[in-house]
């Protein structure tokens, strides 16, 4: 191919700009193909670059979406919700003169649909007249009944929409589908952009691209604008009031949904508490979000919920997604859901072929950008004119059919398309059938796996979103461009393995870029000057937050466990002896040691009790094998392991993705590198190694927990999960280890509580067992020390609401602590292996030791009670029975 001017021919030797297709980097004039005019700067830039520094460039790019834990779910794909989004390094690029056309296009359609939305749902006008056929809406499960009359604020039934366009092969755009649900994508291309913008930042700045920030701003204006100036909320007993601000939240289905990533990432973004359905409940006919404090009122709910699942009463009786009485809610005015339920109507593609009279009648103009030629074959001409020319088409569901997707009937065998015509002839008015239009393609950088280099054609469609502001709807510039994972491949799906573009709109010459009001990194979200509620913290949150300080912690003390159990088993204890018979004799020596640690990880779950399964207990009496040992630990099935513990971790982190700050977020991706289970028995050294990085990463965590999260309630409840799980770990430990009359038990017992260096610096002559347990049972300063954990959660449980009360049986543990401190209960306990009473001089301690680590059974279950569950002690018991 020969393409002008000075096009490097390294980047275009595999490129091929076809003529059924348009192309949108290159054009053919005559039988020379040129670049096209805006992107050329763009082209030579990185045409500039040197191989390696692009292939630099494309690697950054994906250790970003990595880092960033950017994830597109696809549920038959084995790596459920950890798939990464695929995201190509070179943008789309529009001029801005052909943006404009779009853009006015999509204005007026979705000022379109929010009119047929309000007379569907109210005098059903467009029914009467004909303009649309009574069988089209009344026979969609889309259309929801329990709805007809209710008038959403401002009478606004569509607050974001979404239109994917396709060009034709002679450069028009046109349009192929529209989403009016709950359309996805926005949040994506916002994170698009700041990747890319990253990766590439000297050709983005250089070529002057529209910002996507203020788009967000005016959505988030726009919901606020939903609800009363004053909040509308009038204060009960029980339920805490909002003072002027309304609450707005983001519903999601949970994150198991393919596009989960996207629905934490904009609640983040635009400051909205991210909900499921079980965080609120209905109450008056009003909407209150479950909050530690009580009900606080919902004014607003952007919902990433399909129509049918939101309201179990009126809805779907088997929806666990819900929130039940939200119909009725929205019928009384009480609350605003965007987009309005009953809004997937119009995704029909049946209707399309009825918006140029539609567009006449209701705004007095032509539709600015017009549909693939469509028909819905319950009408009997256009039932007709499909059957005759069938094969030329492409047939679609006229109503939402799980699983079912368009059909190119060129590519049918005869006798499946006999069978497609015997079906539309039997259910016509279940079919839609339209013209098949070869999309345009663009370039992509070639996977290194292909055997072309350089750039290579991939068919493309573009997702435009529309969003309401206070002041009408704004298009974002630019959108979501998917891309085909391979060449010639009609359907660009996401769900079919699709990947994305960055969509950069070029601003014009006389057109200046509106500043974001937080002018930052490209894809971040300033703050309103209006205030929105300050939401308390959903119980299910909190719960969250509260589980996922213990596995952390519990995670960090079968690591050190662990590590410290392996080295001994392994004889790394004893290296530093001269000689293998002295070796053996200090291995032997430390033989009961090593029996102790065996029983504490029995304890703590890392290796089976005793008659659970006996071949992981090999290794002689009471003891473990290196190889058992370090296959346990790893072990996913086993609830104790380090891997199982690191699991439950990414899982809680998930669903607290739109808490979490994009730095601590990137410290849990790291972790999950060492969250796989091992396929075979990893040696002694590959073990350790993998015990060190995880203990890296969870310290590197817990430092930031303490240094940058919020001192709010969320923080407090991780920060009583980690003080449980740790004084149990702690308690267990000393129990087991402070039994055992023998200088290693001391060291174990110092080196699985991160004490070595701390005692050395106060204690130079040696090990004792007085002041090891100074240190690791009574010393208040100290954070890995017992009575660190119960001062720590008395003084946490004080600040929760109404917990002061919580704390009192901690205070009481504490006094007994410190009168055990100040006695000689510890006489008995030797380090050289001569006190043979040791365990029953120290009765005391040891039963102590038993009712406080009891005792974080109990707080954790009145904690769940109380403020998780929301049960009394009677309503527990009454349930219970």
């Amino acid at each position: 191919m020969q393409v002008q001017p000075h096009s490097p021919p390294q980047l275009l030797a595999d490129y091929a700009a076809r003529p059924d297709r348009y192309d949108e980097l290159c054009q053919r004039i005559g039988s020379v193909v040129v670049l096209r005019p805006h992107w050329r700067d763009f082209f030579h830039g990185l045409a500039a670059m040197p191989a390696t520094e692009t292939a630099a460039r494309r690697e950054a790019l994906r250790r970003q979406i990595h880092e960033n834990g950017i994830t597109y779910n696809v549920y038959a794909d084995p790596r459920g919700f950890e798939r990464p989004w695929e995201l190509d390094l070179l943008p789309y690029i529009l001029p801005a003169a052909e943006w404009a056309q779009i853009e006015a296009a999509v204005l007026q359609r979705a000022t379109l649909f929010n009119r047929i939305l309000a007379d569907l749902y109210g005098e059903q006008n467009l029914l009467q007249q004909g303009l649309i056929p009574p069988a089209l809406i009344y026979g969609h499960s889309g259309f929801l009944r329990p709805l007809v009359g209710a008038r959403p604020p401002r009478d606004l039934f569509l607050h974001l929409y979404a239109v994917d366009l396709a060009r034709s092969p002679d450069g028009r755009w046109w349009v192929v589908a529209d989403r009016t649900q709950a359309p996805s994508g926005a949040g994506y291309a916002l994170e698009n952009r700041g990747v890319v913008a990253r990766a590439l930042p000297e050709l983005y700045r250089a070529a002057g691209v529209q910002p996507l920030v203020p788009f967000f701003e005016t959505f988030r204006d726009g919901l606020a604008a939903l609800a009363p100036e004053d909040g509308g909320e009038e204060k009960g007993p029980g339920r805490a009031g909002d003072g002027d601000a309304p609450l707005i939240v983001v519903l999601t289905p949970g994150p198991y949904n393919e596009t989960y990533f996207e629905h934490a990432f904009l609640a983040r973004e635009m400051g909205f508490p991210l909900v499921e359905g079980q965080d609120l409940t209905v109450r008056d006919e009003k909407v209150f979000l479950r909050t530690l404090e009580g009900l606080r009122r919902v004014h607003v709910i952007l919902r990433r919920v399909d129509d049918i699942w939101c309201d179990p009463l009126e809805l779907r009786d088997d929806s666990a997604l819900g929130v039940a009485g939200l119909v009725a809610a929205v019928r009384a005015g009480q609350v605003a859901v965007a987009n309005a339920l009953g809004s997937g109507i119009l995704e029909t593609g049946a209707l399309l072929g009825y918006l140029p009279r539609l567009a006449e009648h209701l705004l007095g103009q032509k539709l600015r950008m017009p549909s693939v030629a469509t028909w819905w074959c319950g009408e009997k001409a256009a039932c007709d004119y499909t059957l005759k020319h069938l094969r030329e088409l492409v047939v679609k569901p006229a109503y939402p059919t799980v699983g079912a997707g368009p059909l190119f009937c060129r590519d049918l065998p005869a006798a499946e398309l006999d069978g497609l015509a015997a079906r539309i002839a039997a259910r016509p008015f279940e079919f839609v059938a339209q013209e098949m239009v070869n999309i345009s393609q663009a370039p992509v950088l070639a996977a290194e796996d292909e055997p072309a280099a350089g750039l290579v054609a991939r068919n493309i469609g573009l997702r435009v979103f529309a969003a309401v502001g206070p002041d009408g709807f704004r298009v974002m510039p630019g959108g979501l461009v998917r891309v085909a994972p391979e060449t010639d491949m009609r359907v660009v799906s996401m769900q079919h393995g699709g990947g994305s573009k960055d969509a950069w709109v070029l601003s014009g010459p006389a057109e200046t870029v509106r500043p974001s009001r937080r002018p930052a990194v490209p894809g971040q979200i300033a703050l309103r000057e209006r205030s929105l509620a300050a939401p308390g913290l959903a119980s299910r949150v909190a719960e969250s937050f509260f589980w996922l300080g213990r596995y952390s912690e519990r995670a960090d003390g079968a690591a050190r466990l662990g590590r410290e159990t392996l080295g001994r088993v392994g004889g790394l204890a004893v290296l530093d002896h001269v000689g293998p018979a002295a070796g053996e004799a200090a291995a032997q020596a430390d033989s009961p040691t090593v029996a102790a640690l065996a029983e504490l990880c029995r304890r703590c779950g890392v290796l089976p009790r005793a008659g659970e399964r006996a071949e992981d207990a090999e290794g002689g009496e009471g003891g473990a094998s290196a190889q058992a040992l370090a296959c346990a630990l790893f072990d996913d099935t086993r609830s104790g392991s380090v891997v199982a513990n690191l699991r439950m971790v990414l899982r809680l982190a998930a669903q607290l993705r739109d808490r979490l700050s994009p730095d601590s977020w990137r410290i849990y991706n790291r972790l999950a590198g060492f969250a796989t289970p091992v396929t075979e028995a990893p040696g002694l050294g590959e073990a350790m190694h993998r015990l060190d990085e995880s203990l890296l990463s969870l310290v590197t965590l817990s430092g930031f927990v303490i240094e940058s999260m919020p001192r709010d309630a969320g923080w407090r409840f991780l920060s009583i999960g980690r003080r449980i799980e740790r004084l149990q770990f702690l308690a267990s430990a000393l129990a087991v280890l402070l039994a055992v009359p023998q200088r290693g038990a001391l060291e174990a017992l110092l080196a699985v509580t991160d004490g070595e260096i701390r005692y050395r610096s106060r204690h130079a002559r040696g090990l004792a067992p007085r002041p090891v347990a100074e240190l690791v049972m009574f010393d208040g300063d100290n954070p890995r020390a017992l009575r660190y954990q119960l001062d720590s959660l008395v003084d946490h449980l004080a600040r929760l609401p109404d917990g002061a009360a919580l704390g009192e049986p901690l205070a009481v543990l504490m006094r007994e602590l410190d009168a055990v401190a100040d006695c000689d209960c510890l006489a008995g306990l030797a380090a050289d292996g001569r006190a043979t009473h040791a365990a029953a001089a120290c009765a005391t301690v040891f039963g102590l030791l038993q009712r406080i680590w009891a005792a974080g059974n109990t707080l954790s279950d009145v904690l769940s009670q109380r403020y998780f569950t929301h049960l009394d002690a009677r309503s527990h018991a009454t349930a219970s029975r």
